[in-house]
């Protein structure tokens, strides 16, 4: 064999050797993203148990509240601090789907989060109400910085979203569910 075909020979096998290593990465990114998209679904699941501990323990509370029942300034701070929780919940759930991505949860899950979070604030006037206060709160603080924080297109999105469930006014349930994530 002379040195030329030695030579080709060396090419093809590097040609298999880069394409084998391309194989691999593609092969490990695609393990990291079942990875993180299983410890997403685990760290919902703590999310809702932690949620679900902060409502039991507050149930009159939250019932009243999301109702919009008048409540005593200690009772609405609690109030705001539950659905703040709850909306934080919201958030973290459009913020990680949006992070992994579209392929792992289905290309609707991002919109899924916006819709059921304006859909529970379109059903509960105190929830409602505790959302317009906060929206107000974050416009001013917003412009006293200059600046948005990463809950500004959440919270865009979902005034959108709300706006056309006020505007087409669907049906609402005959019976309150107390609930919705």
């Amino acid at each position: 064999m002379n040195s030329a075909k030695i030579n080709d020979w060396i090419q093809v096998v590097g040609i298999f050797a880069v394409v084998a290593s391309l194989m691999f990465v593609g092969l490990q990114m695609r393990q990291d993203r079942v990875i993180a998209t299983a410890e997403a679904f685990t760290s919902r699941s703590v999310a809702v148990t932690e949620l679900a501990a902060l409502i039991g323990s507050n149930k009159a509370l939250w019932i009243s509240g999301l109702n919009g029942d008048e409540l005593p300034e200690e009772d609405r701070a609690a109030f705001q601090a539950m659905v703040e929780a709850v909306e934080s919940y919201f958030v973290a759930l459009y913020m990680r789907v949006n992070s992994i991505g579209w392929l792992s949860f289905g290309g609707e899950r991002s919109q899924q989060q916006i819709s059921n979070y304006a859909f529970a604030l379109y059903l509960h006037k105190g929830l409602r109400r505790v959302w317009n206060e906060q929206l107000d709160y974050w416009r001013l603080r917003d412009s006293a910085f200059n600046s948005t924080d990463a809950g500004y297109n959440f919270r865009r999105r979902v005034d959108a979203k709300l706006s056309q469930l006020d505007k087409n006014a669907p049906p609402k349930p005959e019976e309150n569910r107390y609930v919705f994530w």
